[in-house]
Parts: C-alpha cells; structure tokens; sequence
C-alpha cells in the first residue's frame, strides 16, 4: 500500500539578490517518516523549511502539504503544518496551558473543542503534570516540548523542525527525540535540520545532504554510511561549559595536521584520521582544562559524508518507519 505523502517539493529554486539559495530542490517527505536535512551552514537547509512552511516564496517550483498546493490554497496548505522554531516562542510569565489556549485560540480554536486539544497535545509531550506551571521556570528541554505542543494543536500531518535541539543537553535531546518518534508511530510526517550527524544518523529514518543549495545525497542513514568512502574517527562530547571562541582557536593550532575540532555551544566534535590520532587529541583537549560531562564515538561514519560528497551520491526511496 503506497505511503501517504505530506510533503512534496518540486524543483525548488530561491535566490537572496545574487546568492543562489535553493538550486532545483525536491524532497518528499511521508507520513510516518522522520527526515533530516543535514549540510554546513549556509548550505540551504533553513531556506528549505521556510519553503517548506511557506515563509518564503520560491522563484520556481511547487510545494504541496498533505495534497494541497500552497499557491492553490495558502490557507488550507497552512493548516497541514505545524512549525516549531529554534528558539521557543512562548510567554514565560504564563503557564503552558495558558500559552497553548492562547496559540489555540490564534488557530480558530475556542471552548470545549480548544480545551480538549490543548489537553491532548500536553499529554503527547508528557507535560500534563506541569501544565499549570509557569513555562519561565521550564528547562529548555521543556520549552522546546511545550513548544512541540503548540505545533500540534491544529493535529496537523506534518511537522517542521528548525535545529531543535541546538540548545539542550543530552537528556533534553534524547527525550525531544522520543516524542518524535510517538509522534512518527502515530502516522505524522517530521522534517527537521540538524548540524549534529550523530543525531541525523540515529534519530532519522532518512538524511537529505545540501550543498551550496543543491541536495547532493539523500537515503537511509545505512546506505549514507555504507557509501561513504572516508574512514575518519569521530568523537562527540558534551562540554560542562561554554568555551569562549578564542580558547577553541589556540586548541585548534596545537592539534596535529589531519585533527579538526569543532565546538557549537556546548558541543564538541573531534575528527582525525585514525583512532589513536583521536585519542592523542581527546588527551590535549582534557590536558587544557576542557571539562567533557560525557562523550561517544559512533560506530557508523556519517560524518564523513559531508566531505566526500558529490562523490558518494545515493538517491535512496524513503524507508519503511515500521
């Protein structure tokens, strides 16, 4: 039986003056599937779900939510969406139910019908017992799960995601991850963007690969990895703290040649050419103080992805969630 579709993106095209954004994009997305769009900044992947979202208006190319196409009914392809944004956009003084009634109510919905559907969207990101609660005394995991729940308020089948997990710790992400993945089991599309690979690779049923605006790899985590010809060591650690820039930048020039580091917010991520080089590294990195809460390496090379691409391009059917 042919999965349902939620999203189609037909030949997108957007520029921003003379910068190429989107270079001939098309992605589907299923119900019941979860997809990443992964790339460097700049790469296109925030253009893409605004497209997706109808933010942004391509030059070129057709988009469609659940069957119906945006420049055939803006309002109707709207209500087949729910965006969560990077950074929550909620009230801190009121509580999380008050600041669901109040999106609710932005969505047409009132009374009983608006009770009932603030109560259920709580009680898929397991927040009923704080839904009285003020949302500013909310951990950002939290937040970003009452924020999950303003998305879901309209039941909409698909959802968009922007880098939603750029601020939490480990624990936070894990359980984000976790409600997506009830919310894959319950029929409902996810498309999100990530820098993370690691997250990418075990949190996705399918990666899209963007590059200077093109996508220039997309299948399963499986396939990306068994066609990746590199075989760099990775490290992913947690830091304890911030590290101010310039203290990353002095590290960076002590590390042996074929060593990258790269630290956003509180993450850190090692790359070197074999797993004693890694070692080696991970040691100068603790020697100068840097307090890692946890650390892996994965056991799959995603991350070399991104530096072999165009050359290991797969063109992957989107997988079987079940």
């Amino acid at each position: 039986m042919p999965r349902r579709q939620a999203l189609l993106m037909t030949d997108i095209r957007v520029r921003y003056g003379n910068t190429v954004a989107l270079d001939g994009v098309t992605l589907e997305v299923h119900r019941g599937e979860i997809v990443g769009l992964l790339g460097p900044n700049g790469s296109g992947k925030s253009t893409t779900l605004a497209v997706a979202a109808g933010i942004i208006d391509p030059l070129s190319g057709v988009v469609s939510a659940g069957g119906v196409r945006r420049d055939a009914d803006p309002c109707a392809f709207a209500k087949k969406i729910g965006l969560v944004p990077q950074e929550p956009a909620l009230y801190d003084e009121l509580s999380a139910e008050a600041n669901l009634s109040f999106f609710g109510r932005l969505y047409g919905l009132s009374g009983y019908e608006l009770n009932c559907r603030v109560a259920t969207a709580l009680d898929r990101v397991r927040l009923m017992d704080r839904a009285l609660d003020r949302v500013g005394t909310f951990s950002g995991g939290m937040k970003q799960r009452v924020n999950l729940a303003c998305a879901l308020l309209h039941d909409p089948p698909l959802l968009l995601l922007d880098e939603p997990t750029a601020s939490l710790d480990p624990k936070s992400r894990d359980a984000l991850f976790a409600d997506l993945h009830r919310l894959r089991e319950a029929g409902h599309a996810v498309l999100l963007t990530t820098h993370h690979l690691d997250e990418a690779e075990y949190g996705c049923d399918r990666i899209a690969v963007l590059e200077k605006g093109k996508i220039v790899a997309q299948g399963k985590p499986s396939d990306l990895i068994r066609h990746t010809p590199t075989d760099r060591a990775i490290l992913y650690g947690q830091l304890r703290e911030n590290v101010a820039h310039f203290f990353v930048k002095g590290l960076r020039r002590r590390l042996e040649t074929g060593v990258e580091i790269e630290v956003v917010g509180r993450r850190l991520r090692l790359s070197a050419e074999n797993q004693e080089q890694l070692g080696r590294a991970l040691g100068l990195v603790l020697s100068d103080g840097i307090a890692l809460d946890t650390f892996h390496t994965p056991p799959g090379r995603l991350d070399t992805l991104q530096r072999s691409v165009p050359v290991a391009i797969v063109q992957g059917e989107p997988c079987d969630a079940s």
